[in-house]
C-alpha cells in the first residue's frame, strides 16, 4: 500500500494552526504594548500551493497535482481596524475573531481525520 498523503497534509494544517494560534496569543497578551505591530501568518493555501508533494499516476492521462510540506510557515504584518496612541495597530475584537477561526479550522482539521481513520478501519478490517 502506498502512503496515504492525507494525514501528512492536516498535520501540515495543525502545525500551521499552531502556529497561528501562538502569534494570535502574543498579538493579544502585546495589545498595550507601546509600538507592538500585530503579526499573523501567511496563509494555508499559500503554502499548499508552493508544497512539493505529488499525487502518484497508474497511467500517463492521468492528471498530476501538487500538495504537501509547508517547509515552515511565515509571517505577514496585520491590519488594524482601529488607531492607538501607543502606535501599536492590535485590535482585541479582530484578534479574538481570528482565533475563532483557527479553532473552527482545527475542529474541521481532526473532524476529517476522524472520518478518514474510521473508514480505512472499516475498508481493512479491525
Amino acid at each position: 500500500m502506498s502512503d496515504i498523503y492525507l494525514s501528512k497534509l492536516a498535520g501540515s494544517n495543525a502545525a500551521w494552526l499552531s502556529a497561528r494560534q501562538t502569534l494570535i496569543a502574543g498579538n493579544i497578551a502585546n495589545a498595550n504594548s507601546p509600538g507592538y505591530k500585530s503579526v499573523d501568518v501567511k496563509p494555508f493555501s499559500d503554502a499548499f500551493r508552493n508544497a512539493g508533494l505529488n499525487v502518484a499516476t497508474t497511467k500517463t492521462g492521468h492528471i498530476s497535482a501538487g500538495l504537501g510540506n509547508t517547509n515552515g510557515v511565515g509571517t505577514t504584518s496585520g491590519t488594524a481596524w482601529e488607531t492607538y496612541h501607543s502606535g501599536g495597530n492590535i485590535s482585541l475584537p479582530q484578534e479574538m475573531i481570528k482565533a475563532g477561526e483557527v479553532s473552527t479550522s482545527y475542529q474541521l482539521n481532526t473532524g476529517v481525520m476522524k472520518a478518514f481513520h474510521r473508514m480505512v478501519i472499516s475498508a481493512f478490517g479491525n
